[in-house]
């Protein structure tokens, strides 16, 4: 079962909490100083590396193998950036069945270790991603400095190296125009508010994400309590802004959201940027406990079916844009009809 199958804490408002470590081996430049030589050889190093902890968990999947519907997949599951698509240098990515553990190899540095799961769950995502960290330093050299910390390509990521994010579901606050204020003073405390792709992306369905900007001078688990305390606010202000809403326009908001539900059940064309939206609001609904609505957990699963890259690896074919929205339909429709049979 994929991490995205399962229910995690606050799943109503937190779609997932990910954790990545930055880590760079000794005796070798940052990834794009590297010649081709060197960047097959770091490669080998840290395949045989993560193997040897645990050869049957992890399988290797080679970017510059793939086509360019398989790299849209994987960043359509936030297992690369979509910077990597169009990538032509050689990268790597180790990652577990479940697809909630991973290593990317050469990306801004020799290794990203990465944990992501369901829901507002830090804590989790943390132990995850360090115990590979760390078993991984058993058996590579890590280059660190006694004043400084981890080294990394990015000065922002110099010191613990802990990167940690989670993807949020904010309709209520961006209907009541409170979302610009607390982006606001998110960034005032030191965090980064990107799109739901991450950087350089912007917000889809009401749905970004929020991340630590700085991780030099502080310990992993001063971050991470840190991110659990600002978060858990957000949170609380999301519940209140969907509360206000609902009680003083409920049937223009009832309205929308079974609007949405049946534009998904019925229709036979639809684009990506409408299925994501409509999307967003039959999650909406379930969170406010509509009856007949889909779990997190569908939803979810949905999401990552439709994307552009997704949808064509599906079909197993190439589409243009028309016969994307047709699959994405279908599928859609399918799912629903599914759902309420059962």
């Amino acid at each position: 079962m994929s991490w995205y199958e399962e229910h995690g804490p606050d799943q109503d408002v937190v779609i997932s909490t990910r954790v990545r470590f930055a880590r760079n081996i000794k005796g070798y430049k940052f990834p794009h100083l590297l010649d081709r030589e060197e960047t097959s050889e770091l490669i080998n190093i840290i395949v045989e590396a993560v193997q040897r902890l645990d050869p049957k968990s992890f399988h290797l999947v080679e970017l510059n193998s793939l086509n360019l519907t398989d790299k849209q997949s994987l960043a359509e599951r936030h297992l690369i950036s979509p910077q990597l698509i169009n990538s032509q240098q050689n990268k790597c990515l180790l990652i577990n069945r479940e697809e909630y553990l991973s290593v990317l190899i050469l990306d801004e540095d020799h290794m990203r270790i990465q944990a992501i799961n369901a829901g507002f769950n830090p804590d989790q995502a943390f132990e995850q991603a360090k115990n590979l960290a760390v078993a991984l330093e058993s058996v590579l050299e890590i280059v660190y400095d006694q004043e400084f910390g981890y080294l990394a390509a990015c000065p922002t990521n110099v010191g613990t190296g802990l990167r940690i994010s989670a993807l949020l579901h904010v309709p209520g606050l961006e209907y009541l125009n409170q979302l610009k204020y607390m982006i606001d003073s998110l960034r005032r405390s030191g965090f980064t508010v990107r799109g739901y792709y991450g950087e350089g992306s912007s917000e889809q369905g009401q749905m970004l994400q929020i991340s630590n900007q700085i991780t030099l001078g502080k310990s992993d688990l001063d971050l991470v309590n840190q991110f659990k305390t600002i978060l858990s606010v957000f949170i609380k202000q999301e519940r209140e802004a969907r509360k206000h809403w609902f009680e003083h326009e409920k049937i223009k908001l009832q309205d929308r959201i079974y609007r949405s539900k049946a534009i998904l059940s019925n229709a036979y064309l639809i684009g990506h940027e409408e299925a994501f939206n409509c999307l967003s609001d039959v999650r909406l609904g379930r969170a406010l406990g509509f009856v007949g609505f889909p779990d997190y957990t569908d939803i979810l699963s949905l999401i990552y079916l439709i994307g552009v890259g997704s949808i064509q690896k599906k079909e197993g074919q190439i589409l243009n844009s028309e016969q994307r929205d047709i699959a994405r339909a279908k599928l859609i429709k399918k799912h629903f009809a599914d759902l309420i049979n059962n």
